[in-house]
Formats: structure tokens, sequence, C-alpha cells
């Protein structure tokens, strides 16, 4: 018997997470269409990856899917040699499962990249409420954390950033090369998470 194929490795992920409303399909998309602003040129740099090559859109459970074994030898497996940017909301109600499957991923691909999106609770909860009952909402989990802030803008500070927490703590397990925190909307870089 043939001993069970390992699969394909995927040459080059770039993990775009942060809460819902903070800026990861905007990023997605100035990655992905070039020509490239300056403050995007500025997180390629951070990350120390080639603003030429091609940066193509992709999700946890499709990079599994390409990744496996059965369909290693099918011709959209060719677009694990791209660089793909995976997005993860730290406010979906899937976010343990995505998280699962990014672990898997993780293992299965020769260079990691993670860029942390983060704004302030404020304005955050400003964005998110603004994004209630129209074409653009929010994540369910997201709008109840805005929410609570009508009860108590200390609770919603504290579910705000304890997603934040959760994901500081799971991807310090796997093995990146790169890692930065942005505020797409100001442009900014930041050293850490700031505290509650």
């Amino acid at each position: 018997m043939k001993a069970k194929g390992k699969g394909k490795f995927a040459r080059h992920v770039i993990v775009i997470a942060g809460a819902s409303g903070s800026g990861k399909t905007k990023l997605i998309q100035k990655l992905s269409q070039p020509p490239h602003d300056a403050f995007t040129l500025g997180v390629l740099e951070r990350l120390d990856c080639n603003p030429k090559q091609r940066f193509k859109r992709s999700t946890v459970e499709r990079m599994q899917r390409l990744m496996d074994p059965v369909n290693s030898k099918k011709r959209k497996a060719r677009r694990l040699n791209n660089c793909l940017l995976v997005h993860i909301d730290l406010t979906s109600i899937n976010h343990n499962n995505n998280l699962k499957l990014l672990r898997h991923v993780s293992k299965q691909t020769k260079r990691l990249d993670v860029i942390t999106l983060y704004t302030s609770p404020d304005e955050w909860r400003q964005r998110i409420l603004d994004r209630l009952h129209t074409s653009n909402e929010p994540s369910l989990r997201a709008a109840l954390i805005a929410l609570s802030a009508r009860a108590s803008r200390r609770l919603s500070n504290f579910l705000y950033h304890r997603e934040y927490r959760k994901w500081l703590s799971t991807y310090s397990n796997y093995k990146t090369r790169r890692i930065c925190i942005i505020n797409t909307f100001e442009q900014s870089f930041l050293k850490s998470i700031p505290p509650e």
C-alpha cells in the first residue's frame, strides 16, 4: 500500500486578524490590488515582504482544502505558491472553529506572518453602531459587545480586549516570522495592544 500523501505546503501566508469593522477587508483589497499606497508599502516593509509578489485573498477553509493530499495535483492548488491573505474575525461566532483550522494550516505553511488590526474601543464601538441595520452589518458577537456599553462601558471594553488577549495568546504558539499591529484608519503602527 502507498503511504498517504502529506499534502501541499503553502509558500507564504499572511494572517490579517482583527475585530469586525477593524478594516480587514480594506487592507486585503489594498494588498491584493497594486499599486500600493505609502501605508500599505510600510506594512509590507514591516513584514519584510516583496511588494511585487502576487497577493491572493483566501480563507482558512479554502486553504485546508487546497492542502489536502487529495487535491494536491489539482490546478487550484497552484494558488499555494502565491502569498495568501487570510482574514480572521476575532468577534465572529465561528472564531474558535477558524482558529482550529488556522492551527492546522500553520503547520503546513513555509512562512507565516501576522498582522493584527486594532482600534480604540470607543472608535470601534461607534463604527459597529454605524453599521447596524445596513448592508454591511457587523457580526452578531461584535454588535453585542458594542451594545453592552449601554449597560456598562467598562464591561464593553473588557469584552473587546478579551478577544484580543485570546488572539495574542493563540498566535504566540505559531511559528510566525514577522508580526505587526496596526490601526488601518489612523494608518499607524502600534508596539502592542493598549491595556484596558
